[in-house]
């Protein structure tokens, strides 16, 4: 689904960093040249914590000012005025290779989201007993565990980590020139706001990966990220629906930023040897995850931010979806002719017109529309289909709607500075922008919301659609915490409320969310939003999943045929591709005409989609094996072969085929036979097959060019897999019925 607002720079959160995003730094009260900057000095003293260690550093003040080269305009770094006397630098050791660090001009700030749950925190891991040894020479002090040392220096704390047994994996950055391109750790106060800058050290051949659900790369080196959640509208720019304060370096590290204030990242844009960023708060709080394996590193961060549960079986079916099926009687003739057509399916999906009114979200079916709900769900289940409902965190304020009735007397929607409902202002146009906001920070109105669930649930439903989530405005007053640190964070304690409410009601673990957060691959699971029918936005779609999947997402789902537009026959086959060899598989498109079952199509697309859909349910063994070991590895279900092959610098930059699962190899087709009917594909080191053909080819690590035509997408099975297939060919809900085996062993 998508609103439309007019853009204005009060949208934008880039107000720290880069050329691209000073334009902003007026409009949120923070410009980071105007600011003083308190940077840590000489270590005055330092006090060992029951986990680390805690330093007192003076602080050299210094002041951004603008000086020229001729024509080159430079900010440097002078002398001001001191503000603050010292700085507070908190080491703690988490384990033997995680380390976190706080930074603050206070000893003790207070935590920002304190009053939110914990399902509703990134955060959730807690640290583990470790030994650890501190010890001192002439320049630093040392901290020791058994597999690493971190190293802080006494003339200006710069952190180093190394391993006992090899080289450096993480150093700060510190600028010794005096341009102020690259801003290191230092407390800046602007007027009555405080942010907090920090700089890491880039090597020339290091490549970060990570930041959420990105469509533009999977490389985040030498792009201004925007790392604000909102309506992405397309899979082709590097708007997004999931920021995630975490990246992965191929220098063996990951980090992960603990906080959900405004937050801004520069990766190598300002400075080749700097990947720098800093939050709009009081205080810095992030770890370092070491890892000589970028599986490893994705473990780590989980066991920070929490692992993801295992969806039910039956979500790893077929979904077919419209916006919208307009009543039982549209929706029960799609379940018939899935079975007509032979589709194995296993949900029919109820988007935004089950209310009495299509968009009038009251969490009630319509009487007249979808009339004895919970017969026909019933009815739909006896034929082996779940239903999946569709809402949204918004609510539109119409005489009749109960539910916005009841959120406005009990007081359980985000308010304006007079206390009224939140409602965007005058200067946003375009659709829905007067609906009201439930504010999840509030408790009784997250139990008012997860009851509604839950009966919707406990009715028959099989699945909750968390639509939106993304476009929570900072200057909303929130009952528990400030609109500058909810914008961003919102969209987990949403999907958490649905999600727990469902386990409540089924037992399973299940959401279709579309906007998330650090911590949200706790509730499964994702789908990458409103992507356009174009081949540019089928391989956007496909990085977004591989960058999810490098930053704790493992289940990725996506709109099969698009959503924006209407596809060829030929764009919604390769798309079928994809999409049913993602971790779930959903047909979905916007308009009630504009198609997305296999039917309206040519018989030759039909045919073709009924093949890879009941090649998917044959390999439902080992779809449903994979996506078991996910929920205690942290790895994604589609793999950047960089996961799986670190020590290969051919696939670093690679963004068109994946792993799917611990050994399929998949190369989607992502240009149309009129540009192209070969598809070159790289075999990383080891031997494979070809799945259709059963060619054995032995790799060195090697191109090799394959002949497409529309039926076919390469997949090729690493040596040594055992296969499992069922035999279930309609539907999961009775499970996989009878197992057979194929090995791979050349």
């Amino acid at each position: 689904m998508t609103s439309t607002c007019e853009t204005s720079e009060r949208e934008f959160p880039q107000f720290l960093i880069g050329e691209e995003s000073d334009s902003t730094a007026a409009a949120k009260g923070f410009d980071r040249h105007a600011a003083i900057n308190n940077r840590p000095g000489k270590i005055a003293m330092y006090e060992q914590t029951e986990r680390g260690l805690l330093f007192y550093a003076a602080t050299e003040a210094k002041k951004s000012t603008l000086s020229y080269t001729h024509e080159t305009a430079l900010q440097l770094m002078k002398p001001a005025e001191t503000t603050v006397n010292m700085l507070y630098l908190h080491l703690e050791v988490w384990s033997d290779c995680i380390f976190r660090v706080k930074a603050s001009d206070e000893k003790d700030p207070a935590d920002p989201f304190a009053a939110l749950p914990e399902n509703g925190r990134m955060l959730v891991g807690k640290p583990e007993k470790v030994d650890f040894e501190v010890s001192e020479d002439n320049d630093c002090i040392y901290v020791k565990t058994r597999r690493m040392t971190i190293a802080v220096q006494k003339a200006d704390t710069r952190i180093t980590a190394r391993w006992n047994d090899g080289g450096e994996f993480f150093a700060q950055r510190k600028n010794t020139f005096r341009t102020a391109d690259v801003f290191d750790l230092a407390v800046s106060t602007c007027g009555e706001e405080k942010a907090v800058f920090e700089a890491v050290e880039l090597e020339n051949d290091e490549v970060i990966y990570g930041l959420g659900e990105r469509f533009d790369s999977i490389v985040r080196n030498g792009r201004w990220v925007d790392f604000r959640n909102k309506d992405a509208v397309g899979t082709t720019s590097r708007r997004t629906y999931v920021n995630i304060p975490f990246y992965m370096s191929t220098r063996g590290y990951g980090l992960f930023l603990n906080s959900a204030a405004p937050t801004a990242w520069d990766v190598a844009t300002t400075d080749l040897g700097a990947l720098y960023f800093s939050v709009l708060d009081h205080r810095m709080d992030y770890f370092v995850i070491g890892g000589p394996t970028p599986a490893e590193i994705l473990q780590g961060y989980c066991t920070l931010t929490g692992f993801s549960k295992l969806p039910p079986l039956w979500s790893f079916g077929l979904w077919m979806s419209r916006n919208s099926y307009t009543s039982w009687e549209v929706a029960e003739d799609i379940a018939r002719k899935v079975r007509e057509y032979d589709i194995p399916c296993d949900v029919i999906h109820l988007d935004t017109a089950w209310f009495r009114k299509d968009w009038d979200c009251d969490l009630k079916f319509s009487e007249e529309r979808f009339p004895d709900p919970e017969k026909h769900m019933q009815a739909l289940k006896k034929d082996g289909f779940k239903v999946s409902l569709w809402q949204y965190n918004f609510i539109p304020p119409n005489e009749g709607n109960t539910h916005y009735e009841e959120a406005v007397e009990r007081g359980y929607l985000a308010k304006d500075r007079e206390g009224k409902p939140y409602q965007l202002p005058d200067s946003c146009k375009g659709s829905w922008v007067k609906d009201v906001i439930v504010d999840f920070s509030n408790p009784e109105a997250r139990e008012w919301y997860a009851r509604k669930i839950y009966d919707l649930i406990s009715m028959g439903a099989g699945a909750i659609k968390t639509d939106f989530g993304e476009g929570i405005p900072e200057e909303a007053v929130f009952h528990s915490i400030e609109g500058k640190h909810f914008h961003n964070l919102y969209a987990l304690v949403y999907n958490a409320v649905v999600a727990e409410a469902t386990k409540a009601a089924s037992g399973e673990d299940i959401v279709w969310a579309r906007s998330g957060t650090a911590g949200s691959q706790r509730y499964p699971l994702h789908w990458g939003g409103d992507s356009q029918c174009t081949f540019e936005a089928l391989a956007g779609t496909l990085r977004g999943a591989l960058s999810a999947g490098m930053s704790g997402i493992p289940f990725f789902s996506h709109d099969i045929g698009g959503f924006l537009g209407l596809p060829t026959d030929e764009l919604y086959v390769r798309w079928a591709q994809l999409g049913l060899f993602s971790s779930h598989s959903r047909c979905h498109g916007a308009g009630d005409h504009t198609h997305r079952e296999p039917w309206a199509f040519s018989e030759e697309a039909c045919e073709i989609f009924r093949y890879y859909d009941k090649l998917r349910y044959s390999l439902m063994p080992y779809i449903y094996e994979e996506a078991e070991k996910c929920t205690h590895t942290g790895l994604p279900m589609m793999r950047a072969l960089y996961l799986v092959y670190p020590e290969d610098r051919n696939v670093w930059y690679m963004d068109d085929e994946y792993l799917f699962g611990d050994n399929l190899l998949i190369a989607p087709v992502l240009k149309p036979l009129s540009k192209t009917n070969e598809r070159r594909i790289y075999l990383p080191r080891g031997v494979w097959y070809d799945y259709f053909t059963r060619e054995r080819i032995e790799s060195n690590g090697m191109w090799i060019s394959r002949k497409v035509d529309l039926k076919t997408m390469p997949i090729y099975v690493k040596e040594g897999t055992t296969l499992h297939y069922c035999a279930c060919d309609r539907t999961l809900q009775d499970g996989m019925g009878e197992i057979v085996r194929e090995e791979f062993w050349g």
